[in-house]
């Protein structure tokens, strides 16, 4: 399914049953008294995020936090199934054999998938389950069904609009202005709580809170890439840059192609450099046409012909990363590469990269961000002109 179709799903079909289930567990907890239990069982803890590979890397510092405190806890993570290779990455910090997933591919089977989750988690007997996603109705049902005791999410309390209903609860209120990756450890502040019903924290978030792994090179996958980088005709002593033009899914956070293949042309100019294009094989027919464009032998395709593990292995060995906002460039957080990255319609504050080495490259327009929570990332805008502005030439001076 495309994203244009799970809104539409989400809006017309999760907000009657939110409203109907709300109502559910109100009467649920007049007749069981559940606000007032003592002592809530830590034992098994569920998030859940289904889409954007970036924002689980930014969920990191949130399940590590709670690793450390809850280290006796068993932890679950409910996600679309193109998402499960991150948590090899992420040092395993969720077992194999506890991650969820949906397939998103067809609509019978998400419904098959949702089903056979929703039986899976009642079977686990889930403790506490953490909703990341901002306000999907459709996370905040699967939050409900799962009976657990204790559902924490984000809530909007006097903010207009934003509806799926009442059944969190620990509600947390979204700040826009806080980056994600404090917003979700918040979560867990908030959920340390009996009950959560008033938006008020007892504390800040501290920086040493936010952390991310290391990626280690394994040495056979390492000496592996070196020997597809020289086949590829990737000489000793290149400087290796890598550039990720989009996937062409959401458009309006994607710098023009047109400014991609400037760029390029002007870094294959320099015979120290080599560009490789890499990112999902959606992203092929964009790299395709860059590689036709920039007409240079120092140009090499490897969208779509990666695993994350190849993938974390190229930025280890790489000097620099150009990209768009998107989960690639926050993978990357994860090696020591210099990230240059785009940001347009959404912004930086909230979404930027963890870690050093990042480069972020704003215009700051007064429309900027007109992608966020409160408007299920569905801008009106037809003309990304934010990204539009950021100029070929600056972008190259700031690289070299």
């Amino acid at each position: 399914m495309n994203v244009k179709a799970m809104r539409i799903i989400d809006y017309w079909a999760g907000i009657p049953l939110c409203f109907l289930f709300s109502i559910a567990d109100f009467f649920a907890r007049l007749i069981s008294l559940r606000g007032a239990k003592k002592n809530i069982r830590t034992e098994k803890i569920l998030f859940i995020k289904l889409s954007e590979l970036g924002a689980i890397v930014l969920a990191y510092p949130l399940l590590n936090k709670i690793k450390k405190e809850l280290p006796s806890a068993e932890t679950f993570f409910l996600t679309f199934s193109k998402n499960r290779d991150i948590f090899k990455i992420l040092e395993h910090i969720i077992p194999d054999q506890n991650i969820f997933v949906i397939r998103e591919d067809s609509i019978l089977a998400f419904i098959s998938d949702t089903l056979g989750v929703i039986r899976r988690i009642r079977k686990e007997k889930i403790d506490i389950v953490f909703d990341l996603e901002f306000f999907s109705r459709f996370t905040a049902i699967l939050t409900y069904l799962s009976k657990s005791k204790k559902r924490a999410g984000y809530y909007k309390y006097t903010f207009e609009g934003l509806y799926r209903g009442s059944m969190l609860t620990h509600k947390f209120q979204y700040n826009p202005f806080l980056h994600i990756s404090k917003s979700y450890l918040s979560l867990f502040q908030a959920v340390k709580t009996e009950y959560k019903s008033t938006p008020e924290l007892e504390r800040k978030i501290e920086d040493s809170d936010v952390v991310l792994p290391r990626f280690i090179p394994e040495p056979k996958a390492q000496g592996e890439m070196r020997q597809r980088l020289v086949k590829s005709g990737v000489e000793q002593g290149e400087r290796l840059i890598l550039v990720n033009p989009g996937e062409g899914l959401l458009p309006l956070r994607e710098w023009p192609i047109e400014n991609f293949i400037a760029l390029c042309q002007r870094l294959s100019d320099d015979t120290a450099n080599r560009i490789v294009f890499v990112g999902t094989k959606e992203a092929s027919k964009k790299s395709e046409v860059l590689c036709k464009a920039v007409k240079n032998k120092k140009c090499i395709d490897f969208t779509g012909k990666t695993t994350l593990d190849e993938l974390l292995e190229l930025f280890n060995m790489s000097d620099i990363l150009i990209s768009n906002d998107c989960g690639l460039a926050h993978l990357a957080s994860l090696t020591p590469i210099r990230k240059f990255v785009f940001f347009g319609p959404e912004t930086p504050d909230v979404f930027a990269p963890l870690g050093a080495n990042n480069t972020i490259i704003y215009s700051g327009f007064p429309c900027s961000p007109c992608l966020s929570a409160f408007n299920n990332r569905d801008s009106m805008c037809a003309d990304n002109k934010c990204l539009k502005a950021i100029n070929t030439a600056d972008v190259y001076n700031l690289i070299i």
